[in-house]
């Protein structure tokens, strides 16, 4: 037989020892080591009661969701630049106290104004109640404006080999 710990072979008695919660067989040698002379008495129970927590601990509820039907799907609409800077003017609010009240940097609001940068949902959101405009649109499902129709492959869906052309070695420019 060998000692758990250091690997020698054990001849006569190997002793029992509780090293960090794991039980262990260990030689003479080891053994002294460990306990110096003196027997110790660990508690089994830290153990039990510590993975215990962790199990409790890991428990997650579960998520409530709205079904993917009731979320509505928002979008900036296409001239929100003209109406922010315009419902700005009306207010006699310079960008720095736009800015403030939005809790925006003004480059951002200078950009948006100028129509350099799309606002989030939510930053259009907070703009749309300071401002009081309408700033977001349901998305609209056109599905006429990006339908295909595949007659020559047997698959409905569109690839992209259905749209890229290759040009070939020797070709030059565009058809």
């Amino acid at each position: 037989m060998e000692c758990e710990l250091c690997g020698r072979s054990v001849q006569d008695r190997r002793f029992l020892v509780v090293l960090e919660g794991v039980k262990m067989y260990v030689c003479r040698e080891c053994y002294m080591k460990l306990t110096k002379g003196k027997t110790v008495k660990t508690p089994e129970t830290s153990l039990t009661l510590r993975t215990q927590w962790v199990q409790q601990k890991m428990y997650k509820p579960p998520k409530k969701t709205k079904p993917r039907s009731y979320i509505e799907e928002l979008e900036v609409v296409p001239d929100y630049a003209q109406r922010v800077k315009r419902a700005r003017e009306k207010l006699g609010w310079s960008i720095q106290v736009l800015a403030q009240k939005v809790g925006e940097k003004e480059s951002v609001l200078r950009r948006i104004e100028a129509g350099r940068l799309i606002p989030t949902i939510d930053l259009a959101r907070k703009l749309e109640n300071i401002l009081k405009i309408k700033l977001l649109e349901p998305v609209v499902e056109g599905g006429e404006e990006y339908s295909y129709t595949l007659s020559k492959y047997k698959h409905s869906e569109l690839t992209l080999g259905d749209i890229v052309t290759i040009r070939r070695k020797g070709e030059t420019g565009r058809k």
